[in-house]
């Protein structure tokens, strides 16, 4: 029997919902809100979802200087894959078998590292306050960060080595309609469900 080698990470069995169009892929990280980073260690996977800036050749994440994530990649570097993906409109069909819905995802290889240089560091904590408060001005709105507060924070930077897009969007007058639900964190907090914290922070 003849076996099939199996397909690169990068090669999706769906050839026609790869898209490798460079200027697309830099729009979609540029704008996704959430990412999803996972790794693995001693054969047990490791995912980690959060806020990151991408600047157009790294993919850069924010955590607390202890933790899984921190112990996993050490003061080394260690091979990581990263993605981002946003749901469309539901696709209806006359079969149940061919229902189907828009989506749009960009897959991420390449190597995570702690970063140790202050500047570097510095310069991926003020990408994400210009992503995430584009409205706020530094010195104006808020304090800018100090060495020390940069200091307290581990910044990992995610260097691209490969990466894939895969989409399925139909035009605007297609017979779709968008999926029927909210927010879960709105949901809840209608319900009264949810535990507010009253300082904020996260």
């Amino acid at each position: 029997m003849t076996s099939t080698p199996p397909r690169l990470p990068t090669q999706p069995r769906r050839k026609d919902r790869r898209l490798d169009d460079d200027a697309w892929m830099d729009r979609f990280l540029a704008r996704a809100s959430f990412g999803h980073l996972a790794v693995c260690h001693e054969g047990a996977p490791h995912l980690h979802s959060n806020l990151f800036w991408y600047d157009g050749s790294a993919i850069w994440i924010h955590t607390a200087p202890v933790g899984r994530l921190r112990e996993i990649v050490g003061d080394g570097a260690a091979p990581a894959c990263f993605t981002v993906a946003e749901h469309g409109r539901i696709l209806p069909s006359y079969t149940p078998l061919e229902f189907s819905t828009e989506y749009a995802s960009v897959l991420v290889f390449g190597s995570l590292e702690v970063v140790a240089d202050l500047a570097a560091r510095r310069h991926a904590l003020e990408g994400l306050m210009t992503k995430y408060a584009p409205h706020l001005v530094p010195g104006v709105d808020y304090t800018p960060m100090p060495d020390k507060d940069v200091a307290r924070t581990a910044v990992f930077r995610l260097t691209v080595a490969e990466r894939v897009g895969k989409h399925n969007v139909k035009p605007g007058d297609y017979p779709a309609y968008p999926y029927p639900g909210e927010s879960f964190i709105d949901a809840e907090r209608a319900a009264g469900r949810i535990t507010v914290k009253p300082g904020g922070g996260d």
